[in-house]
């Protein structure tokens, strides 16, 4: 939706308030208000906003809303996926350093690549195990 318009004038708004004031005095109990009163509301406040339209007619400002949203301009689509390029993508960490020493003063050093610390668990314990 473009922005909306900031001035709105009593001339445009007075005949729609007219006409949804007859309505809800002339209707016959609860029931949906008419879709050409809802399409005067809806194309004002595409040009004026939502909630100027909806406090200046009264209108329930959601459903006012739900309505705006339903029936976007001509010409504008909102996009439903985006994708990034592959650049994008985080790279991977840096290699890792592992340095142990026993109680006997062994030392030892494993240099591990991304994603491979699994395997070090198994070198410590057989290390640290063989000091015992």
């Amino acid at each position: 939706m473009r922005k909306p318009q900031k001035d709105l004038s009593p001339e445009q708004l007075e005949p729609l308030r007219q006409q949804i004031q007859e309505w809800r005095k002339e209707r016959k109990g609860p029931g949906p208000m008419p879709e050409e009163l809802w399409s005067g509301a809806v194309g004002l406040a595409k040009a004026f906003g939502v909630c100027p339209i909806a406090r200046a007619l009264p209108l329930d400002y959601t459903s006012l809303r739900k309505r705006v949203e339903k029936h976007p301009e001509t010409g504008l689509v909102k996009p439903t996926f985006v994708q990034l390029p592959a650049t994008m993508a985080p790279a991977a960490p840096p290699p890792t350093t592992i340095e142990i020493s026993a109680r006997d003063g062994a030392r030892m050093l494993i240099h591990l690549e991304a994603g491979r610390g699994m395997e070090a668990a198994s070198i410590v314990a057989a290390f640290l195990g063989s000091r015992g």
